[in-house]
């Protein structure tokens, strides 16, 4: 399977379903990328994650086309 992602890349990550994050790819492998975010997280600095390349994006309209499904999904939910 080939990479999707390389280091260097810019991604988006959707964060509690709702927020989209701009992140950098720090490593890539075996499907899975280590991101670091662009904003501080309060802390010593930048925090970052290890996720499945499904769980990041490639642009930012990608990333809000999906939280836009998942709040259409929430909605649509709370109506049951």
């Amino acid at each position: 399977m080939a990479k999707q992602f390389n280091v260097g890349d810019t991604v988006y990550f959707i964060s509690s379903s709702v927020f989209v994050r701009k992140a950098t790819v720090i490593r890539a492998a075996s499907g899975f990328v280590t991101i670091k975010f662009d904003t501080n997280n309060g802390n010593d600095g930048p925090s970052g994650i290890r996720v499945r390349e499904s769980k990041v994006y490639h642009t930012e309209k990608e990333a809000n086309d999906v939280v836009q499904i998942n709040k259409s999904r929430q909605q649509n939910s709370r109506k049951l």
